[in-house]
């Protein structure tokens, strides 16, 4: 089933001669090895279908210029230019993805280089980019930075989404690359019907969210965040949902 979804992905991106040679050339020259025909196909699909103004991309690379072509595109039609803001933590890799982007895209893309730091919201902790620009962003990608808490080594998940999500007043859609952790966190605090993932493709998908959907998890934690997964007979597989009587009071 993958064959086959790389297939059509390959086949979707070339019937768009464009990107298709600019896709090519910049694949000549990277080192990157991250991402594949069916992430490019996704995230190129996902950006002209939602038409966003702010993008946030989280770890720069050959999604950068794929972001970009959509964003150029999506200006033709609406004219309303979009712009992304390409985060990464390795000065040597945003240096060399600054280089390779081709000049047509470079007014659609601000770099920023920024170091991590962990970050908590109720029972989770992740690693997100300490300098991330404030600004309304209506759609995020996921390919960064590692998940390694730099405070003792361990595995956390990407915290970036979230972090934006807490402050959003507008809606904010998400794209996650090959991230099990951040999809597992996401799904427990949004809910299984907002936050899907894709065995296939190996993307996670987050539909539009604001700060409110994330409810009172953060503040509210009890055993009534775990109502709705008891069970009588057998095992209980927990899951935490909003305390719907909390919120309410």
């Amino acid at each position: 089933m993958r064959k086959l979804a790389q297939i059509r992905a390959r086949n979707l991106l070339q019937r768009n001669p464009q990107l298709w040679r600019a896709l090519q050339n910049y694949l000549r020259e990277t080192e990157s090895t991250g991402c594949g025909y069916i992430d490019y196909a996704t995230l190129y699909s996902s950006i002209r279908s939602t038409k966003p103004t702010e993008v946030l991309e989280c770890g720069t690379g050959v999604t950068t210029l794929i972001i970009a072509h959509a964003l150029m595109e999506n200006e033709r039609e609406t004219s309303k230019k979009g712009r992304v803001t390409s985060m990464e933590e390795h000065a040597g890799w945003l240096e060399m993805s600054q280089q390779l982007l081709p000049e047509q895209y470079q007014s659609y893309v601000s770099f920023e280089l920024s170091n991590t730091v962990e970050d908590k919201y109720s029972l989770f902790r992740g690693v997100r980019y300490a300098s991330l620009p404030n600004l309304p962003y209506d759609f995020v990608f996921v390919d960064g930075p590692k998940y390694v808490s730099p405070q003792d080594g361990g595995a956390t998940f990407d915290f970036d989404y979230l972090h934006v999500l807490r402050n959003a007043a507008n809606p904010v859609a998400a794209l996650i690359d090959k991230r099990l952790s951040t999809v597992f966190v996401l799904q427990q605090l949004l809910g299984h019907t907002k936050v899907r993932y894709s065995s296939v493709t190996g993307l996670g998908s987050v539909s539009p969210c604001t700060k409110h959907d994330l409810g009172n998890i953060a503040t509210s934690i009890s055993s009534k965040n775990f109502a709705k997964s008891l069970r009588v007979i057998g095992s209980s597989r927990l899951a935490i949902t909003e305390n719907t009587a909390t919120k309410a009071g």
